[in-house]
């Protein structure tokens, strides 16, 4: 790290972003990281070998934090590439709308930065709605306070429910018997079809659920998220440092029945 990219002192995290219930905390964390290293261009040069070196993880969990920030709004990326060989020449992470847009006036700026998420559960104390002004941190964003409506959840456009999801029905199927939690199956089924999971991919999510499922924290409800959460933010990540309680499964779960490929 050059000498004219140090970080901020403080790493501002936002409660739009401290209160997004889409993101694990993780990746909160690394908000603030990035935030930090972007108090001066308004965006954050460091690489995901950056980030994997400073928390000890692999780039497959930061790239998956960097992919949860970026679906709810939080960040852009943007890649600089070579105009003759369109080699990536420079990544950058943009946390300041603003600073984004006026690097290049023809490009319209993005709807979703600096947008609060659409769900915030339950209504947060006052305290938590006023950001902390003694940061040293110079970037630009505005962060709005996060109001959420009396009585809890937005209200949604109501649509017809489906039945089963468009990819691998069979397999979400199985997904969703073996899953520990059983609320809004509709968004469920939508984060299945984006993620379009390989068999490989489903066969290390069954294997990550028998071992969380297996921690005394899942056995007593504890730290479960939806399951649209699991699937939007790579949650079966989290299992990588966890010791398997018993045999791998052949699909979802130990009975082989549960779901077969």
């Amino acid at each position: 790290m050059t000498d004219d990219r140090q970080p901020a002192y403080d790493a501002v995290i936002p409660a739009r972003v401290r209160y997004d219930p889409e993101l694990p905390d993780k990746a909160k964390l690394l908000y603030g990281e990035i935030r930090a290293l972007a108090s001066r261009e308004g965006y954050c040069w460091a690489s995901t070998a950056y980030f994997c070196k400073l928390y000890g993880v692999t780039d497959e969990c930061i790239n998956g934090h960097l992919r949860a920030l970026e679906k709810q709004g939080h960040i852009i990326r943007e890649c600089l590439r070579d105009a003759d060989t369109s080699q990536v020449l420079e990544r950058r992470l943009w946390v300041d709308l603003r600073k984004y847009a006026a690097r290049d006036r023809d490009a319209p700026p993005p709807e979703k930065l600096g947008t609060p998420p659409q769900e915030i559960l339950g209504t947060p104390p006052q305290e938590i709605l006023e950001e902390n002004n003694t940061s040293k941190n110079s970037t630009s964003v505005e962060d709005p306070p996060v109001v959420p409506p009396a009585g809890g959840r937005r209200p949604r456009s109501k649509k017809e429910p489906r039945k089963a999801p468009d990819w691998k029905p069979e397999r979400f199927a199985g997904f969703w018997a073996f899953y520990p939690r059983s609320e809004n199956k509709q968004k469920a089924m939508d984060a299945w079809d984006r993620l379009r999971p390989s068999d490989d991919l489903i066969d290390r999510i069954g294997r990550a659920l028998v071992k969380q499922k297996a921690t005394q924290e899942w056995k007593e409800g504890v730290g479960i998220p939806h399951a649209v959460t699991y699937l939007n933010n790579a949650r079966w990540e989290d299992a990588d440092g966890l010791v398997s309680q018993g045999t791998s499964p052949t699909g979802w779960a130990p009975d082989p029945e549960v779901m077969s490929s």
